[in-house]
């Protein structure tokens, strides 16, 4: 889904996660990062442990994305969930979006496999553009301005569920994700892996990590790839190379510095912008081939180039604690993806306009009509979070103070064109013929620079007090202003509040009760009939528990949440309001952890009633948004068996519920059941050998429609073998 619909069509954005570097904290006898069921030998690191280092398999760990200073996952006033880089390589995942399906409240890869996209939605809310982080600072997008981070550089993912406009400012209203980057950690240690999987794509890795002085650590991370399958033309090649140094002074400074640099060059995947009729539902030419790909080798192409700089310097000034988190980012992406829009027949319209563009075959023709459509993209993004923490004591009560201030810009230069049918040739669902087309070019649509600057002040308060009790209070204040020149040209500020109020009690056997609320809000970038987009603002409330059993190494977590989302965008292209309203309420049940000392487990569900309460087609009311999947239930084992040393064992199923197609919720996507499984053998104290398969059975599947002309398959069965050697 590397392009969106056009006009007159849904304009889908784009936007990436990303990784950055940090050091690492806390004295404690790590490994590699990697979970013992999994990995190689340990080595032995010190350094510090605030929530930016390994995960090394701890249920229950330190962790900065729910309140932006270090602590234990269970005293967030909402609800956290940390995936360890453990948990990233236990099935090799290739894309983070598709690697947090244990994960309660998450929907990933909701549009199926998309290579150059990481795509997510959080309570039933998309999170793609205002919903992903690095190291705390955001990457916002819009358009297919954004940035693109592999897995090869992500130490761990953090999934704060619920609004944090109160830390973060402007984000999206179901939550976000906060990817914490693989930095220089003291110590030396080093690996290097291989890996190929039944597609035919293939990768080598390499991560060294050394401790050139006392007080100085440098890493290098690098990975080539081969990319292929999913329905390509041709095999393509990504770069991605890391370096970073971390330096910790006796005085109490901790500073680490970071560079990526990633290249992309390949073509787009099939088994995208499909019709209903032809995929959930059979037509009377059957359903369309999983990998059947829409596009052109013609004209084809995707290429991306971008550089992450990043720093963080935190010192101890005694008593205040005062650390700077920064980064500039730049990206250039060139692309061109001819798709399909429904079905089509003829080279010419009709006098009734009606063939082409259609829900189901035309004229007996079993040929889809298609947008030619390419964009060039340069993003560039510089971010600041600077933040003090300090304690003070008002009789009974303990105050864990945190003020900051962070800075935001982002600015993107595009252009997006397209031409479609007649112009633009159909293409056979059976028989494609590719090449030999003539001249296409298609028209710009838009051609315009866009800047969004934006500054927030927060302050957060944690009061201990009693036996166990903890309040959490927070309170921001940003200012937002977005610019546009060219085609379309608008400017727009805004100023926005946001709170969040949180109790929780911590009893004597594990068990922590808790209730939140919050406010949001999330900045628009575009116009609507009435004139400049204004953000969209809304409110949370939140209970749930949280059990940390003395008896294991786990945590178990139950919440129950309401969102309301005012503002929202509706109506058809060149036709929009924002009185649109959503809600989003449910359950979410979760635990991960160590059951015995050879067994490791994730559990996730998650029962949503996501609805349009407000919409410009008063008919949509009480309607759940396409793609939106409401109900899910996902269940992993990990077990290292006692009669053969070195050997582990991994099953997982994930069931997902039904979706709709149309905004009207007469088209329903089914369901479907997967399995997982991955088995791991250690030749060595330093050597790993790793099989792992995701979708077992192969099962195809529609992952979601964006409407009864766009919709998706979801990836069919992945089978992976990895071998990894430590040094």
């Amino acid at each position: 889904m590397a392009s969106s619909p056009l006009p007159p069509l849904r304009l889908a954005a784009l936007a990436l996660p990303l990784v950055l570097p940090l050091p690492a904290f806390a004295q404690v006898q790590e490994t590699t990062g990697d979970d013992p069921a999994t990995v190689l030998a340990p080595v032995a690191v010190e350094g510090r442990y605030d929530g930016t280092g390994p995960v090394a398999g701890r249920a229950n760990p330190i962790s900065r994305t729910g309140l932006k200073t270090g602590a234990p996952v269970t005293e967030a006033p909402q609800s956290v969930t940390v995936v360890g880089r453990e948990e990233l390589e236990l099935f090799d995942a290739d894309k983070l979006d598709g690697a947090l399906g244990y994960v309660a409240g998450v929907q990933g890869q909701p549009y199926g496999y998309d290579s150059d996209t990481n795509w997510l939605f959080i309570r039933g809310f998309d999170a793609t553009q205002t919903g992903q982080y690095q190291d705390g600072l955001p990457h916002y997008s819009y358009g297919f301005g954004g940035f693109y981070i592999d897995p090869v550089l992500v130490e761990r993912v953090e999934v704060l569920k619920g609004p944090a406009s109160v830390l973060y400012g402007g984000s999206n209203p179901g939550g976000i994700v906060n990817y914490v980057s693989r930095v220089a950690l003291p110590g030396d240690r080093a690996r290097i892996s291989a890996e190929a999987d039944a597609f035919g794509a293939a990768s080598a890795e390499i991560d060294v990590n050394r401790q050139l002085t006392d007080a100085l650590a440098g890493r290098v991370i690098g990975k080539l790839e081969r990319t292929d399958g999913h329905g390509v033309f041709d095999a393509g090649w990504r770069a991605v190379v890391a370096p970073s140094l971390t330096v910790e002074s006796p005085g109490g400074t901790v500073a680490t510095a970071a560079l990526s640099y990633t290249h992309i060059d390949e073509d787009h995947v099939g088994g995208s912008w499909l019709p209903y009729h032809g995929t959930e539902k059979a037509t009377q030419f059957g359903r369309i081939d999983r990998e059947f790909n829409t596009s052109d080798p013609q004209y084809d192409y995707y290429k991306r180039d971008q550089i992450l700089l990043s720093g963080e310097i935190s010192h101890d000034f005694g008593g205040v604690t005062v650390t700077n988190v920064s980064r500039f980012g730049w990206a250039q992406v060139e692309e061109s993806a001819p798709y399909a829009y429904g079905w089509g027949s003829g080279a010419a319209w009709t006098p009734a306009f009606d063939n082409h563009f259609q829900m189901t075959p035309v004229n007996g023709q079993d040929t889809l009509s298609r947008i030619f459509f390419e964009h060039e993209t340069q993003t560039l993004t510089a971010l600041n979070d600077l933040r003090a923490e300090t304690t003070a004591t008002t009789g009974p009560l303990r105050h864990e103070l945190l003020f900051g201030a962070d800075f935001k810009w982002f600015a993107l230069d595009q252009v997006q064109a397209s031409v479609s049918s007649p112009d633009a040739p159909v293409v056979s669902t059976r028989t494609p013929q590719y090449g030999g087309l003539g001249p296409i070019s298609p028209v710009p649509y838009i051609d315009n620079e866009i800047e969004q600057t934006g500054f927030g002040l927060y302050v957060q308060d944690r009061i201990r007090f009693g036996d166990g009790w903890l309040a959490t209070l927070n309170g921001r204040h940003d200012w937002v202003t977005t610019e546009a020149s060219g085609t379309p040209a608008y400017d727009q500020s805004d100023a926005e509040f946001s709170w969040r109020v949180g109790l929780a009690k911590t009893l004597g056997f594990g068990l922590t009760p808790y209730v939140s609320a919050a406010t949001f809000f999330n900045p628009l970038v575009g116009t609507a009939a009435n004139g400049p987009l204004h953000p969209e603002t809304g409110r949370q409330i939140e209970a749930g528990l949280k059990y940390e059993p003395a008896f294991m190494d786990a945590l178990f977590t139950a919440s129950v949440f309401r969102i309301e989302r005012e503002g929202v965008v509706t109506g058809p292209f060149n036709a929009q309001t924002q009185i649109g309203e959503a809600t989003s309420q449910g359950l979410e049940l979760e635990g991960r952890g160590r059951i015995l000392p050879n067994l490791t487990f994730a559990a996730a569900a998650t029962f949503m009633d996501v609805d349009v309460n407000e919409d410009a087609n008063a008919a949509l009311i009480g309607k759940t948004p396409v793609a939106t999947i409401q109900q899910q239930v996902a269940a992993r084992l990990s077990w290292e068996t006692p009669w053969i040393e070195g050997l582990t064992l991994t099953g997982g199923v994930r069931w997902q519920g039904d979706s709709w197609a149309d905004d009207a919720n007469t088209l329903k996507v089914s369901g479907r059941t997967l399995f997982d499984v991955a088995i791991a053998y250690r030749l060595t104290p330093d050597a790993q050998l790793k099989l792992s398969v995701t979708n077992l059975t192969d099962e195809t599947y529609v992952a979601s429609c964006d409407g009864a002309l766009s919709c998706y398959y979801g990836e069919g069965r992945r089978v992976s073998l990895n071998l990894t050697q430590a040094f």
